[in-house]
């Protein structure tokens, strides 16, 4: 696996912009020349969307528009078998090269790139299977969330919790759009996770199941804010150890608001052979239900 240098720029950097940075930048930032950056994270029964972008180095203040690769030829396989090529889309002003039919959990995909100009990538990583999680609870004008997670021992397993406060919108209960709850690990309750639950609130945990391999496990998370919702929704993803690293790896850059990109460099995780991103597995499963 190929690791990037201390913030070679890709389109997470985007995220970074967009979470609000107002100081310009004065440091020298390492750049390794024009390279194709492909980004993707797969989940099963969805279609998968592809972004491939050119890499650009961090010299103009605000200036981080990436350019799109739209005539790059994009490949994708399904353990080993040649899928039909993905198709080129606008969603929401950005273009991803879009594949024609679902991810199927449990198999591996490998996604090449070539583009005149430019030395062609590509990356591979497989799809988890979707968590087990029931029995979520929490009550209004309370500060607790419950669910309990059945690990499954026979595989290492690495997951992201996140909350949503939800209302029903005809019939069906439905996430408040960018409402994610801000929560922490309750440390009267979750002993097995002792050492990574600390005072501060954030709206996802990441964490492996290196102590709780096989096991049925309560979970409950201190909202920092009293629940006024209608309905929740909690969601646990199971991720492939590429997309842990990658998600956790950038966890400050995608979550944190006011932060300037500049300070306290690190390595962003890579899988793409001869150029920048990430092409990871992830399958997230929804507990939806009506707040007590």
């Amino acid at each position: 696996m190929k690791r990037m240098r201390p913030f070679i720029v890709v389109a997470i950097v985007c995220m970074i912009i967009f979470a609000g940075c107002s100081k310009e930048s004065r440091i020298a930032i390492p750049y390794d020349g024009d390279k194709i950056v492909l980004n993707t994270l797969i989940q099963p029964d969805s279609l998968v969307y592809i972004r491939v972008t050119g890499s650009k180095p961090v010299k103009e203040y605000q200036n981080l528009k990436f350019p799109e690769l739209k005539n790059a030829v994009v490949m994708m396989y399904e353990d080993g078998k040649t899928m039909p090529a993905p198709e080129w889309k606008v969603i929401n002003g950005k273009g991803y090269f879009v594949s024609h039919m679902p991810a199927r959990a449990g198999s591996e995909y490998k996604i090449t790139v070539n583009y005149s100009g430019l030395a062609s990538v590509t990356a591979t990583d497989s799809t988890p299977q979707r968590p087990e999680i029931r029995d979520g609870a929490a009550q209004k004008l309370g500060n607790r969330v419950r669910f309990t997670l059945k690990d499954n021992i026979n595989e290492k397993n690495y997951y992201r919790i996140r909350v949503y406060n939800a209302d029903t919108v005809n019939g069906v209960i439905t996430p408040f759009k960018r409402d994610t709850v801000k929560f922490r690990l309750d440390p009267s309750f979750n002993n097995n996770f002792a050492d990574i639950i600390g005072n501060s609130y954030s709206g996802e945990v990441m964490l492996s199941d290196e102590r709780i391999s096989g096991k049925d496990v309560l979970f409950v998370l201190q909202t920092s804010k009293q629940v006024t919702a209608s309905h929740m929704i909690v969601e646990v993803s199971n991720l492939t150890t590429g997309a842990y690293k990658y998600l956790d790896g950038t966890s400050d850059q995608r979550l944190e608001d006011g932060l300037d990109f500049t300070l306290n460099p690190e390595d962003i995780y890579s899988n793409v052979k001869n150029g920048y991103g990430i092409v990871a597995g992830v399958n997230a499963g929804r507990l939806s239900f009506a707040v007590e």
